[in-house]
């Protein structure tokens, strides 16, 4: 066997353990042309150059795509409400999965997808990196976790996503579970700029590398059980994870709320606490739900949202706090849902 033969079957071997690899994504030949990103992070709003192009995935089914940021591969799994028009700008929800999880199981715990078929959104699941523990996870700064430029991630992604698809630049929002609660805590301090309100679910808190610092007053909603064992709610000093209470009034802190902490819902499961009259038109949400453990919540909360008076899952309390928190814009804001003319974004 002469030298060019065995580099041959050494590629072809690699090639067959990377599909073999990939085997529990939905691979399609689309796949193989991947956008390549530069090293940028962008943290202001960008138009969305995707009006008027076809979309390049089809409407109503959930697909993994692929992109290349940091100088490795990244996946997400994306959803396209059905109907999608490529003349209308629609919001966008990031939902980042916890440690170990993948985005097909946050996408089936949080059931944001059956949000977005109902609401008319777009849903990308950002997948974790792989981290020195064997796990997916995002690098937000806990022992274990990826070493990955993870805001990087997720800059490139909104780059790509707003070049292919008709968004609306001032509804990007994010959400995310336990260690996917940590990394949107993350893009609150980092990316404030360019997503309009945040909204984890029992995350995991640990101190900022160099600082949290966002651009603006950022509108932060958050879901935690009393009774969750993984993140406790009165924290762990161990993991650097600080009480619940205590990470909510350094976010009322930084958004300059005028006044302490005020119930405003009250029920046999769950407590309701806000921070209001705070700069920007920011408010702090936190949500104690009482004896729940470390779960995307089950109860309903009884609200008026939407069309009136009900009783709404965590899932759409999120999403009516995203609809009412667009990012701030000095000009003439474009409101979801509106059509727009190709060629004039």
């Amino acid at each position: 066997m002469n030298n060019y033969h065995y580099k041959g079957i050494i590629l072809l071997l690699a090639c067959l353990l990377f599909l073999t690899g990939c085997a529990s994504h939905p691979a399609t030949f689309t796949t193989l042309s991947m956008p390549v990103t530069g090293g940028h992070i962008t943290t202001t709003p960008i138009k969305s150059s995707g009006c008027g192009k076809p979309a390049p995935v089809g409407s109503g089914i959930s697909k993994v795509e692929y992109i290349y940021s940091g100088g490795m591969m990244r996946s997400y799994l994306l959803y396209l409400p059905p109907g999608y028009r490529e003349t209308t700008r629609y919001p966008l929800v990031l939902n980042f999965h916890g440690h170990g999880s993948s985005p097909h199981l946050q996408e089936r715990v949080s059931g944001f997808t059956t949000l977005a078929r109902e609401h008319k959104f777009i849903v990308a699941y950002p997948w974790g990196d792989t981290g020195p523990d064997g796990h997916t996870g995002w690098d937000t700064g806990l022992t274990g976790r990826p070493q990955t430029n993870d805001v990087l991630f997720v800059s490139d992604l909104l780059n790509h996503l707003q070049a292919t698809l008709c968004i609306d630049s001032l509804r990007i929002f994010a959400t995310g579970f336990s260690n996917g609660g940590g990394m949107t805590n993350l893009l609150a301090c980092e990316l404030s700029g360019r997503i309009a309100a945040f909204a984890p679910v029992s995350g995991s808190y640990p101190p900022v590398p160099g600082g949290c610092h966002p651009s603006r007053p950022v509108p932060i909603l958050e879901f935690h059980g009393t009774a969750d064992p993984l993140v406790p709610y009165t924290g762990n000093p161990v993991r650097r994870e600080p009480p619940i209470t205590f990470w909510l009034e350094q976010w009322a802190a930084r958004d300059g709320c005028a006044q302490d902490a005020s119930t405003f819902y009250r029920s046999q499961n769950a407590t309701g606490q806000q921070w209001a009259h705070c700069q920007g038109n920011a408010i702090v949400i936190g949500y104690r739900i009482r004896g729940e453990d470390h779960r995307w919540p089950h109860i309903l909360i009884s609200l008026r949202l939407g069309n009136g008076p009900g009783q709404y899952t965590a899932s759409q309390v999120i999403w009516y706090f995203f609809l009412a928190h667009p990012l701030p814009s000095a000009q003439n804001p474009v409101m979801a849902g509106t059509t727009v003319t190709p060629g004039k974004m």
